[in-house]
């Protein structure tokens, strides 16, 4: 599931931000970017990401810096002194008065290098406690996401019932709307000659037995009162997946049985929702 999560804490003169990224992936794949003096702890990042997150291609970002304090630039005392010793000896030799600026001695090692401190072992506590930090913020996102995702599916399951409703209503005229086609081919054939009704009778039971979609639509029903159960749920799993698949079986078959072009239409567009509903199903964690 897709999801952001950042924090940052405070220790000291030390700041340590935490960025957290998730993208969907069949897999839980992590990715660890640490400062250089704590390589050491990525496993221990890694194992509390996946405490909480189970699957994902996830991408983890820690920085270090040390508030810069008084660690502004400082003067080179005595290289200072030697510059100006320098320009009082030229003034005193040439007579004339100098005048110089700091450009000018943008050559001239006036400033004290400043030394680059490492962060202290102390820094590992405050390292996990931003992590916890971001990844709560990362979960809460994702359930934002998740509870608007799930509202989705429900939806587009309440949308199949309701196109399931006019499949079984449409069904309900197939036998007597082939009984007339029948009627009218045969009157056709035979030149308006008498039929024989016992016959007829016979045929058009046949036929609407193997038209019978009646025990799909129950099942069909059956598996969207189970599927409504699972969503509840906290962990969809495989059963979810394969409901679904059931559902695709029963409307295939429904497809496949009926001669009416709007039973016909009705099935495509439970598959289109169906499939939207597997879509969002791999999405949510």
């Amino acid at each position: 599931m897709t999801g952001f999560g950042t924090a940052d804490v405070q220790w000291e003169t030390w700041s340590c931000l935490a960025e957290i990224r998730s993208v969907n992936h069949r897999f839980l794949d992590i990715n660890c970017r640490l400062p250089s003096s704590f390589q050491k702890l990525e496993q221990e990042l890694k194992n509390q990401i996946k405490s909480i997150c189970s699957r994902g291609k996830i991408d983890c970002t820690i920085r270090l810096e040390k508030d810069s304090g008084d660690d502004g630039p400082r003067l080179n005392t005595e290289e200072a002194k030697n510059i100006l010793k320098l320009l009082k000896d030229f003034e005193d030799l040439s007579g004339r008065n100098v005048s110089i600026n700091l450009a000018d001695l943008s050559g001239a090692k006036i400033f004290a290098e400043q030394r680059s401190e490492k962060p202290p072992e102390e820094c590992v506590d405050m390292i996990r406690e931003c992590l916890s930090n971001a990844l709560t913020d990362l979960r809460n996102m994702q359930e934002r996401e998740g509870h608007a995702m799930l509202d989705d599916i429900k939806q587009r399951f309440s949308s199949c019932a309701r196109i399931l409703d006019t499949i079984e209503n449409l069904s309900k005229d197939e036998p007597e709307q082939f009984k007339k086609r029948l009627e009218q081919r045969i009157a056709r054939l035979n030149s308006g000659k008498e039929l024989d009704p016992e016959r007829l009778e016979q045929e058009v039971a046949l036929v609407a037995d193997r038209l019978d979609i009646s025990e799909e639509i129950i099942r069909f029903k059956t598996h969207l009162k189970q599927m409504d159960k699972i969503l509840s749920q906290t962990e969809l799993g495989k059963k979810a997946e394969f409901l679904l698949q059931e559902l695709n079986r029963e409307v295939n078959t429904i497809s496949s049985k009926s001669n009416q072009a709007g039973i016909s239409q009705a099935s495509v567009e439970i598959k289109s929702e169906l499939e939207k509903i597997r879509e969002q199903l791999q999405n949510i964690q």
